[in-house]
């Protein structure tokens, strides 16, 4: 009985992730998708997203890690859709490693086109890694990496495209950092920081 319960559970769940996901990416179409902007601490979102990530790898020999300064400043920015996405880099990050170390790192970097600060986020397994020729499929909606009928790991093919449209909502980018076949993925995104102040001289007398 519990085993049926269990995969009765898990049935449920994946049906409510692949509903939740219709429904994100239909507002997302529509352009009603709304975002609720607060100050969020970025690093709050990270330990956050890995205490619920521990129960992807528990069954795994894989150990999370994550690298965060001390001093980051605190960003403008919808803290349910930022850790969202976060969680669905986990999520992938787990679903295809089956040891070594998933880790996230977190940075201020500059936006290349615009000059202006940034925070960067970064999710790094020890998968199976992506191969060139299937990268360009990775954010876009209903399409796998894996696309044959013996694929092992299933999903949707709409969460990397749900998380780009969250983190183009928010003015960040993202996108795949870098990948090794046989060694691993970096995937990241970023947020936009305030630009600084520019520095006013006093007027002469």
């Amino acid at each position: 009985q519990k085993q049926d319960l269990t995969a009765i559970y898990n049935s449920g769940q994946h049906l409510l992730g692949l509903i939740n996901d219709i429904l994100d990416l239909s507002k997302i179409e529509a352009g009603k998708m709304e975002l609720q902007f607060s100050d969020i601490n970025i690093s709050d979102i990270i330990v956050s997203a890995l205490s619920t990530a521990v129960g992807l790898t528990k069954d795994k020999p894989v150990k999370l890690k994550q690298i965060i300064p001390p001093d980051l400043p605190t960003v403008r920015a919808d803290a349910t859709r930022v850790r969202q996405v976060l969680i669905n880099f986990l999520s992938n990050a787990a679903k295809f490693t089956e040891e070594g170390d998933i880790t996230v790192e977190a940075s201020i970097t500059t936006n290349p086109d615009t000059k202006g600060p940034e925070i960067m986020v970064t999710v790094t397994d020890s998968g199976p890694g992506i191969e060139e020729k299937d990268r360009h499929k990775l954010f876009q909606p209903f399409s796998q990496v894996d696309d044959s009928p013996t694929r092992k790991t299933g999903g949707s093919g709409l969460v990397l495209s749900i998380c780009k449209s969250c983190i183009e909502m928010h003015k960040g980018r993202i996108g795949l950092l870098g990948s090794d076949v046989g060694r691993g993925s970096c995937f990241s995104f970023t947020l936009p920081l305030p630009m600084p102040e520019p520095e006013t001289l006093p007027e002469q007398i």
